[in-house]
């Protein structure tokens, strides 16, 4: 490739490495063919700095929107339905094998792996720099190895079955993801186990933990906090517990400042700022218009869940002309069909609780969540006296859970891990109307298609081996 010579400036440095960047990620043989066009060669600290704070790359395109897709926490109308993209129609009704449309592809696969390329390629240029033991270079490589376990772990999320810590085999035999982590293009795409998916990721993270600034001036960057409250959620849909908790924990004793609902625009539609308190990291998925909320309905049961002393069912959700009900809590600080799904202190309270109600710790359960939920009632929290078994404290736990996540890229996650346990197992039902009659449409539990389809365009090309059906 072609070096170019430049006296790097941020503004230059990402525009040329972003159009060059669309056009390797667009040529036919995405993943797997060297391109023969001009590459920005960083050259400095100071430029893979820069790399990292490609905001629109970085923070912007990690997360495919296909992350909400499948969730329980919403429906659509029957005018909504019939506006849609077929390829939205298809997802909507789950079908086994959507057809993505090249919007999709780039939207749903390219952008994040542009961010794992960014992470490869800063990667790959800290191996010739001098300064090992310098902060900044410390920070940039922890940085480069915190967005590309983000990126796996969400793509994971979409594109592969849930991770069965009952059943190591299952875990071997089950196809992961093409984990790219140099930025060859000649290098062949090929799909790992779930296994080494998992692995690569808690690998990534475990070495940035050691590598990152306790703090940093702006949650578009990683820190030691955001690492270990990654790894606080990464083991947590592994279901191991105890590791979920100790990286919680430790995430906590550095970060554990909540916002007081009560003393925000209860009214705004946009209640949040982006980078608001509660953000350790700010990230965001890639839209998808089926979850705008002029279009999206919030699960009327999950609504009535919500009492009348809870300042989030003012704070969170519209109530639309019709009596259906629009979500407007998105800590992303906007109204449209992009959330935020970077990480957030409330998130590792809840995993704490749930971790602690797991190992029959309940009065530190309900304390954890006392401590949440106090800054989230109009008065003051108590934990209802009836709710007192170990399985009616996480289930209610789970439920608050739900109740605080909505529409953060946590809940497909949860619905997968839960499936395995018959308590919380549930079918995902949606009711379409097509050809003059309603159609039920089901997502049973466990079934193949929680493992979202890939772009058979990139299998084409690539040879990797698709989603079993």
């Amino acid at each position: 490739m072609k070096k170019i010579q430049l006296d790097m400036k941020f503004k230059v440095l990402y525009l040329i490495f972003f159009f060059t960047v669309q056009t390797l990620i667009s040529c036919d043989k995405f993943l797997d063919e060297k391109s023969d066009s001009s590459v920005v060669i960083p050259n400095s600290l100071k430029d893979l700095q820069a790399l990292l704070d490609a905001f629109n790359v970085m923070n912007l395109a990690a997360v495919p929107g296909l992350i909400e897709m499948n969730t329980d926490d919403y429906y659509i109308s029957e005018a909504v339905y019939n506006s849609l993209s077929e390829f939205e129609k298809q997802t909507y009704r789950f079908d086994a094998e959507p057809q993505f449309l090249q919007t999709n592809i780039n939207l749903f696969w390219r952008n994040p792996f542009s961010v794992i390329f960014y992470a490869n390629t800063i990667l790959d240029r800290l191996k010739n720099m001098d300064g090992q033991e310098r902060v900044q270079y410390k920070n940039i490589k922890g940085a480069a190895l915190f967005f590309r376990a983000y990126t796996f772990y969400q793509l994971a999320q979409v594109y592969c079955l849930g991770y069965n810590r009952n059943d190591e085999n299952f875990n071997h035999e089950q196809l992961g993801l093409p984990l790219r982590l140099e930025p060859n293009f000649e290098d062949k795409s090929v799909r790992s186990t779930l296994s080494q998916t998992y692995l690569q990721i808690l690998k990534d993270l475990e070495e940035a933990v050691v590598l990152l600034p306790p703090v940093v001036d702006y949650t578009t960057r990683p820190s030691t906090v955001a690492a270990l409250a990654l790894l606080a959620r990464v083991h947590l849909s592994m279901e191991n517990y105890q590791a979920a908790l100790e990286n919680a924990e430790k995430a906590l004793q550095l970060n554990d400042n909540l916002m007081d609902y009560k003393i925000r625009n209860l009214n705004s539609t946009t209640p949040f700022e982006i980078m608001n308190p509660e953000t350790i990291f700010a990230a965001f998925c890639t839209s998808l218009p089926i979850l705008n909320p002029i279009k999206a309905n919030v699960d009327s049961v999950l609504y009535k869940t919500y009492q009348d002393d809870d300042v989030r069912k003012q704070i969170f959700f519209n109530v639309k002309t019709d009596g259906s009900v629009a979500f407007k809590g998105n800590y992303a600080g906007f109204y449209n069909q992009s959330f935020f799904t970077g990480l957030a202190v409330d998130e590792l309270f809840l995993i704490k609780a749930e971790c602690l109600a797991r190992m029959s710790q309940l009065e530190l359960a309900k304390m954890s969540m006392k401590t949440l939920l106090d800054k989230r009632y109009f008065n003051p929290f108590t934990f209802p006296e009836n709710v007192d078994s170990p399985e009616e404290v996480l289930a209610y736990i789970l439920q608050e859970r739900r109740k605080q996540l909505l529409f953060r890229g946590v809940r497909w996650s949860d619905i997968k891990r839960l499936n395995r346990d018959p308590r919380f197992a549930k079918d995902i039902v949606r009711e379409v109307t097509l050809d003059g009659g309603v159609k039920t449409c089901v997502l049973p539990i466990n079934d193949k298609k929680s493992a979202f389809f890939l772009p058979q365009d990139v299998i084409n090309i690539t040879g990797m081996v698709q989603n079993p059906r």
